[in-house]
């Protein structure tokens, strides 16, 4: 870290970033165009200006939280990078940080980037067996954390998502567990949006280009299997759907409410997400959510069917909206048509 400036008892300007200051990208493969860099700047005094510098580019200014979306804390930072920019081998990033009294400060984190990985079909990832956390999978938001049981986001907010998977991925299975620790309460607009929920996403090609700083439209892509968590447990259901397309009607379905289940909080569930194409362009998802000490049911809890032109492939998505969640072993496979 260089620092710049006089410093005081009165400066206190720290750049954490979560996932180390080396950082690999491309083995397996890329589950999405962005490769995200993520952190917190804690500043005493508070923060005048945030920027990043790759490969001695001009520097680029850097949004800090919170935003009401991705960014949860105050502080919080992600760097979207577009892959196509990235130097094969080793980039040099650099983050800058001043605060209200002048004083700054730099981190540099190295990002490898490998270009021509392919992330396999079938894929397996048993959390007790990782040592870094981003060579199985890509963080596109949020804080998270390897523990006993499997991965667990430290910060509950707006969508904290890993993805894994790439651009040749078209019909497949997405089998994990997850334990509902807390969750947070219901409110209409940002950061709820009037629902928590975990979810798995399917055929995700990465954020779309927008004019904010992290980009935040979140489609198009396959669509979004979200389990939604109410304060009513006995309340709790299964919604699929995708984003707006221009000229297409929004694919969007719900279970009724003779289809709501009880959720227990801290007890382990099985879930799981299928996405396979049924015509040129219709797409099937399918999902089911069920306790661990039960046998996995034969039938799917639910089942939507997309007859608007579609993404073909993509990676990926564990989705936590709002949620404490831990999710446990993960395991894809591929399915025929």
């Amino acid at each position: 870290m260089f620092i710049f400036g006089c410093s005081s008892s009165d400066d206190h300007l720290i750049i954490d970033v979560w996932y180390g200051e080396e950082q690999y990208f491309g083995q397996p493969g890329m589950a999405q165009r962005w490769v995200n860099i993520l952190g917190n700047i804690e500043s005493k005094n508070g923060l005048t200006s945030l920027s990043y510098q790759l490969n001695n580019a001009p520097e680029k200014d850097l949004i800090w939280g919170s935003d009401l979306h991705r960014l949860a804390a105050p502080g919080d930072f992600n760097v979207d990078i577009d892959t196509s920019i990235l130097l094969k081998g080793k980039n040099q990033l650099t983050i800058i940080a001043e605060n209200t009294s002048g004083y700054r400060v730099k981190k540099e984190v190295v990002v490898h980037f490998e270009s021509h990985g392919h992330w396999p079909l079938p894929y397996e990832i048993k959390w007790s067996e990782v040592d870094q956390l981003q060579m199985v999978v890509q963080i596109v938001d949020g804080h998270w954390e390897i523990t006993t049981n499997g991965l667990h986001n430290l910060d509950t907010y707006y969508d904290r998502v890993v993805a894994f998977g790439d651009g040749r991925w078209q019909n497949y299975e997405v089998e994990t567990t997850v334990v509902f620790h807390s969750f947070a309460s219901l409110e209409p607009g940002p950061p709820t949006y009037n629902v928590s929920h975990v979810a798995i996403a399917s055929r995700w090609p990465g954020h779309d280009v927008d004019s904010l700083q992290p980009y935040r439209k979140w489609f198009p892509l396959g669509a979004t299997s979200e389990f939604i968590i109410t304060d009513h447990l006995d309340s709790c259901r299964w919604r699929i759907f995708d984003g707006h397309k221009p000229g297409q009607e929004r694919f969007y379905q719900e279970q009724s409410p003779n289809q709501y289940r009880m959720i227990e909080i801290e007890k382990p569930y099985g879930m799981k997400h299928r996405v396979e194409t049924v015509s040129e362009n219709g797409t099937r998802y399918s999902v089911k959510l069920w306790p661990m000490n039960q046998p996995e049911p034969t039938e799917w809890d639910f089942v939507a069917i997309e007859n608007n032109e579609n993404l073909h492939s993509g990676s990926a998505l564990l989705i936590a909206h709002h949620t404490n969640v831990t999710f446990g072993d993960v395991k894809v496979i591929p399915i025929q048509p």
